[in-house]
């Protein structure tokens, strides 16, 4: 049974691995300093480990892009993947800006409420830009960054 707050579209998923991780999708009202109100934010946590790994999707996706890795990362870990502001099933609320500190701020504020321990923080294209400046803003929340084909912008051509 898939969770009652994702779409109804998610009914009509057919790869497996989709399927199995759209049934685990969990959503925590998270209190952030962006809005006044609480973010539902979306996230899958399995597994068991001394250092859990936190999984950061890339650019216009959600957290169903670590549907096959995430369940091998799980086995012999603690395996996190969210679903960025903005992006994947997480609420977009009427009025809050997303941006990169928007997003690096979402982040830590997940990270404090959901995890509060040292991460291996591991982004993949978007993702690893999000994972780049949330490493540099909250260096004591990460243990280890891992990207994998990173992407992000500068502030353009000077």
């Amino acid at each position: 049974m898939f969770p009652k707050f994702l779409p109804k579209l998610t009914q009509n998923l057919t790869e497996a691995t989709s399927i199995s991780l759209s049934k685990k999708i969990d959503r925590q009202p998270i209190q952030t300093p962006l809005i006044s109100q609480p973010i539902a934010t979306t996230f899958v946590r399995q597994g068991r480990g001394s250092i859990p790994i936190l999984l950061l999707h890339g650019f216009d996706s959600s957290l169903l892009e670590y549907r096959r890795l995430f369940p091998l990362l799980a086995a012999p870990n603690e395996t996190i993947a969210v679903d960025l502001l903005g992006f994947g099933f997480t609420e977009r609320l009427p009025g809050l800006k997303i941006s990169p500190k928007a997003i690096s701020t979402h982040i830590y504020c997940f990270w404090k409420t959901i995890i509060n321990r040292p991460i291996i923080l591991v982004g993949a294209s978007m993702g690893g830009a999000a994972a780049i400046d949330f490493t540099l803003k909250y260096p004591e929340t990460v243990a280890k960054l891992i990207l994998i084909d990173p992407a992000g912008a500068t502030g353009g051509p000077s």
